[in-house]
């Protein structure tokens, strides 16, 4: 397996990436199977991945990109008087913020277009051998500079529909290793132990009979879903390698709910853009916090109460 060249220093979460060889690597791309839907399925089973750099259109997600930058631009989150396609940060932002941002993937019908229409279903119905739904909730993340995201199986998340559920994790920017995209923990989803302790949770559900239930209940406080805020502490525990790829518009990271993913820290002045969208058959059970004409994502009255 090859390794990727490393600028001096990555973090992710500010703790420092070990580069090294025998802990950091490159994804292994599997575009070249498209067409091969055994050989992906294989594939997917062997990695817990599947890296399909040019996937999609590149001008079609360049397009999206656009659509997003000039909303951004008008909220104050890209410094004023710069090209709004430059995606330069904002010193000073103002406006909504920069989280999951459903709302700005919504409105865009060039991000809809990407990720729920074209090559991005075609992939799917080959993949899944069959019809295919997908989440009409998108995770669609304008990542300013220093942000990350903490290690987590999406199962957590998402759990209350198939687990033959599928992630994809397009960029809307390339990405370029010091901007920092997504990581994959190599042989994560072969971890039974974990899948059977952490992977058996849900963010919202609670125990009734525990101290707090009812802050729980009203939103107080929640399980963020996080399995730890050190990545490099917790590969020292898990074994295996982080592993990413410089990204470009037009390529698709997709894995499946047991696949442990974070991300490295924007180290650059440009916000990072990127989504999360997710794809099953039709034919199985969905998770219904996430589809629907307004899911109500993590809304209080899809919190169920157990006893622990």
């Amino acid at each position: 397996m090859t390794s990727v060249v490393a600028p001096p220093r990555l973090t992710s979460l500010k703790h420092e990436v070990d580069t090294s060889p025998e802990r950091f690597g490159e994804l292994r791309r599997s575009h070249h199977l498209l067409g091969d839907p055994a050989a992906l399925r294989g594939r997917m089973e062997e990695d817990g991945y599947l890296f399909l750099p040019g996937l999609l259109d590149r001008e079609e997600v360049v397009a999206a990109r656009r659509s997003v930058m000039a909303m951004l631009a008008e909220e104050g989150i890209l410094e004023p008087g710069t090209p709004p396609g430059e995606g330069i940060a904002a010193r000073e932002p103002t406006g909504k913020g920069t989280g999951v941002r459903n709302d700005l993937a919504r409105k865009s019908r060039e991000v809809q277009r990407v990720l729920y229409g074209g090559r991005m279903m075609a992939y799917y119905r080959e993949f899944l051998g069959g019809d295919v739904l997908h989440f009409t909730y998108t995770w669609l993340r304008p990542r300013t500079p220093g942000g990350a995201t903490a290690p987590h199986y999406d199962v957590v998340f998402m759990g209350r529909g198939t687990t033959r559920l599928y992630t994809a994790w397009t960029p809307f920017s390339d990405i370029s290793l010091e901007m920092g995209g997504l990581m994959v923990l190599e042989g994560s989803h072969r971890l039974e132990r974990l899948k059977n302790t952490y992977g058996q949770k849900d963010v919202d559900t609670y125990c009734t009979n525990l101290p707090h239930a009812q802050e729980r209940v009203t939103g107080q406080k929640m399980f963020t879903g996080q399995l730890s805020k050190n990545p490099v502490r917790l590969r020292d525990t898990l074994g295996g390698r982080w592993l990413t790829a410089e990204f470009r518009m037009g390529d698709v990271l997709t894995f499946g709910m047991y696949t442990l993913h974070c991300s490295l820290d924007n180290h650059s002045d440009r916000v990072r853009l990127s989504a999360d969208s997710r794809y099953q058959l039709a034919s199985e059970p969905a998770d219904h916090r996430w589809t629907g004409e307004e899911p109500p994502a993590h809304a209080v009255d899809v919190r169920e109460g157990r006893i622990c």
